[in-house]
């Protein structure tokens, strides 16, 4: 019969790396919320165009709304087709393009075929 030994065991405690410092942040004037669109820094540079009138150029655009009711966001709008009104501050809406963009469907590896 073999002889009773003792192991000796030792525990490894193992304790995280320290973190680096953080940087305090001021909080965003939302709360945090987005409506699912991009932000921007910055406004663009250029025209407003106004609610009734027609899209000169398919592009992006950032929409302002008449007092604020709601965050400035942008939306693509096509050649030819009219700005539209706002439902809550009606003809006020502003346009101003941001970039444009061509539509997809009037690119010839996206046209459909007659």
């Amino acid at each position: 019969m073999l002889p009773k030994t003792r192991m000796n065991t030792q525990r490894l405690v193992l304790q995280p790396a320290p973190r680096p410092a953080r940087r305090i942040l001021s909080a965003p004037k939302n709360g945090g919320k987005t409506r699912g669109h991009s932000r921007r820094a910055e406004r663009p540079a250029g025209p407003l165009f106004g609610a009734g009138e027609t899209v000169r150029e398919t592009g992006i655009y950032e929409v302002v709304h008449d007092r604020n009711h709601r965050e400035a966001h942008e939306a693509v709008m096509l050649h030819g087709d009219a700005f539209p009104f706002c439902d809550f501050c009606k003809d006020r809406v502003r346009f101003r393009l941001v970039r444009t963009a061509p539509y997809i469907f009037h690119d010839e590896d996206f046209e459909e075929q007659e």
